[in-house]
């Protein structure tokens, strides 16, 4: 007899006395000591009442004494943190076996939903609602361009590449060359020089020194 049969063993029984206190708000989940997937029965002297911590510990313990991957499964479905060699063997696991993502009720409902997701479109499309209102598509495009400042931040490209902040000042620099610069006392910006006399005419003057 193993040390982690033991373990599991003097855990399930200790803690079937609490099966009163087995309530709605009580923390406490039911346990099949043998489980469904290892030929356990829905009888209650294959019960026992575990906290989320012992749940978890339990079904570990089962994966040391069995090394059967659905015990990996019921660990991760009750919030444990796995290894990546035990997300890699429930991978394996679940493509041999077809289960979860790999079974064909999983395919045949993401075909189903991209379908209504594709009559959902052509319906906001033909009614111009959602991101094919015109303001629908700018909150998306402000979205999108959040989103890829982000990223190209965070992974350090275009011109958050330090290597380019040399050539984006320069190309910063000739844009504004030539330009001049106004204020009307609340707003400030810079112009071409074409332009000066009509900002004028609308209450502006060069330079940025604000009116007093």
């Amino acid at each position: 007899m193993s040390i982690y049969f033991r373990i599991y063993h003097n855990l399930c029984q200790s803690r079937k006395q609490l099966k009163d206190s087995w309530v709605h708000g009580s923390n406490l989940h039911r346990h099949h000591i043998t489980p469904v997937h290892s030929g356990g029965l829905d009888v209650e002297e294959n019960y026992t009442y575990l906290t989320l911590r012992e749940h978890q510990i339990a079904h570990f313990l089962l994966w040391r004494i069995n090394r059967i991957p659905n015990d990996l499964r019921s660990m991760k479905m009750l919030g444990a943190r796995l290894s990546s060699e035990q997300r890699k063997i429930i991978g394996q696991w679940c493509h041999q076996n077809k289960i979860g993502i790999f079974s064909q009720e999983y395919k045949d409902n993401k075909i189903k939903q991209k379908e209504r997701c594709k009559k959902s479109a052509q319906t906001q499309k033909k009614m111009k609602v959602g991101t094919f209102s015109e303001n629908g598509r700018k909150q998306l495009a402000s979205k999108a361009g959040k989103v890829s400042g982000f990223l190209q931040k965070q992974n350090k490209k275009n011109i958050h590449d330090p290597s380019n902040f040399k050539k984006h000042d320069s190309l910063g620099g000739r844009a504004i060359k030539g330009m001049i610069c106004v204020t009307n006392g609340s707003h400030r910006t810079r112009i071409k020089p074409e332009k000066l006399q009509e900002y004028i005419d609308n209450g502006y003057r060069k330079g940025f020194t604000l009116f007093s």
